[in-house]
């Protein structure tokens, strides 16, 4: 079995690498997902979903499983994101550039750090930024003073601040804080396969979420009420996930969403929508509650 690396800040993975068009050429070349969202039209947006082209993402020095190269293309699974279909983690594509050529293994003990902010700057050690990692980054430190936090990275090592994995909201519980760090996403864009602060997906919003406060749920959202503590609506607390499904809630999950207390809840809704919260009685929602569920506790 062989492990690498992620080496761009976040990654696309595609389910096919046919789904990637001349749109996203450019991204597919330098790994700027800045410059790629900044150039997507609506009609890419909604192509993205409509065609499921891009499946999930994956972060700066996330683990995947390399399973076959075809051209510039790997297949890979990605380990840190849960998936029914596929006990590996969540399969997809990425383009070879993107990739570390091995997983190289530190000799001696270390720990890591999760970043908790929607931002944090990865220095070198001449202290440039080299880039801007997004949150629920997970990187091994070395060490660690007031200013700064010594890692150690797919490019070499490298510090972020010291304050980039201390969570700046409060709460009496993680449901609190869960809801209160979902908050700081509000307006944030829908995007098909999202899980960082520059576009979120449903599901992938509540996975970033739980990600940067070490809780591991699933990736997707039929996964995610496959799995956790079921809620009845009576014992609803913010942070719960609540769920959404065809057939007047009896079919397939197409939809979570974070709960908010007082009947509201926190969500990315679809292409052309942003990150909002809204009454969980909207009438788009009120006729398909399927349930809830806690990871938080």
């Amino acid at each position: 079995m062989e492990i690498r690396r992620i080496k761009v800040p976040t990654a696309l993975i595609w389910s096919a690498p046919t789904q990637a068009t001349k749109a996203d050429q450019a991204y597919l070349e330098n790994g700027d997902l800045t410059g790629w969202l900044t150039a997507l039209k609506d009609s890419d947006r909604e192509r993205l979903a409509n065609d499921n082209s891009i499946v999930t993402q994956a972060l700066f020095n996330d683990r995947v499983i390399l399973d076959r190269i075809e051209g510039k293309w790997a297949h890979v699974f990605v380990t840190r994101q849960a998936n029914r279909q596929e006990r590996r983690g969540y399969p997809g594509w990425i383009p070879m550039t993107q990739l570390t050529t091995d997983d190289e293994e530190l000799e001696y003990p270390t720990t890591t750090v999760r970043l908790v902010q929607p931002q944090t700057a990865l220095m070198n050690e001449q202290g440039e930024t080299v880039m801007q990692l997004p949150l629920g980054t997970i990187l091994t430190t070395t060490g660690q003073n007031d200013q700064q936090i010594q890692v150690v990275t797919p490019l070499g090592k490298g510090a972020i601040s010291a304050t980039a994995a201390t969570l700046h909201v409060n709460g009496a519980n993680d449901g609190d804080r869960l809801l209160e760090l979902g908050k700081q996403f509000l307006d944030t864009p829908y995007l098909w396969g999202g899980i960082t602060p520059q576009g979120f997906d449903c599901s992938g919003l509540v996975y970033a979420l739980h990600r940067a406060l070490d809780y591991a749920i699933p990736r997707d959202a039929q996964d995610q009420f496959a799995n956790g503590y079921p809620v009845a609506p009576e014992e609803l607390a913010s942070g719960d996930l609540v769920f959404f499904a065809s057939n007047h809630g009896m079919g397939s999950i197409h939809h979570v969403a974070l709960y908010a207390g007082s009947g509201q809840m926190l969500h990315s809704p679809k292409p052309g929508l942003a990150v909002e919260v809204i009454p969980m009685t909207t009438a788009k929602y009120a006729s398909e509650y399927a349930g809830a569920r806690r990871f938080w506790q």
